[in-house]
């Protein structure tokens, strides 16, 4: 009868570990993905948490050439985000009406025509992240938050791919024709 008793009291301490474990898991997000909402039985709903474009020297160095070119002032095209370099980024971003916040971003690189490589790179993260997220989130029982963080890491994916196909269609136009904007495709008249 006791070893019976002993029986009982493991698998019922097993499975308030189990238990214990899995609320504390609840409050983790997974890899990937923020949190968005928690909830009062301790369930989470979260969302994909996009990576960000490693933005190397060159980089820099091409977006100078592109501000400079533009009439902004972005300094020598060394390849470092210096204060003038900031100061020409902001300028850019404010008269383009995008977000200004002095930094090369996706958005910003697309209207530099630059980068497209790096920020085309980022799309199949953006779609597993939404999918970590999404799974999460009906694991938690959240069907809808599942189903706009899913929505939210393709439509990420595809802006990427948008926005690096721009830039790297512009760009190499603008290379082989040696100006910044292409020249038209109408036969001489």
């Amino acid at each position: 009868m006791n070893k019976m008793y002993f029986a009982c009291a493991c698998i019922f301490a097993g499975s308030l570990c189990l238990t214990a474990s899995a609320q504390s898991d609840k409050a983790k997000a997974p890899s990937g993905t923020v949190i968005d909402k928690k909830h009062a039985d301790g369930s989470t709903e979260v969302q994909p948490d996009f990576k960000k474009i490693r933005v190397t020297p060159d980089l820099v160095e091409a977006a100078q050439n592109k501000l400079n070119a533009d009439g902004y002032a972005a300094g020598t095209a060394d390849g470092k985000l210096g204060a003038k370099t900031r100061a020409a980024i902001r300028k850019y971003q404010q008269d383009k009406n995008l977000t200004v916040n002095g930094q090369l971003d996706e958005s910003t690189l697309s209207h530099l025509n630059v980068g497209g490589g790096k920020t085309m790179a980022t799309a199949p993260s953006d779609i597993g992240h939404g999918a970590k997220a999404a799974g999460h989130d009906i694991k938690e029982g959240h069907p809808i938050a599942a189903a706009k963080a899913f929505g939210k890491g393709f439509g990420h994916a595809g802006k990427a791919v948008a926005e690096g196909t721009k830039s790297g269609v512009v760009g190499s136009t603008d290379k082989i024709a040696g100006k910044d904007k292409p020249e038209s495709k109408q036969p001489p008249r």
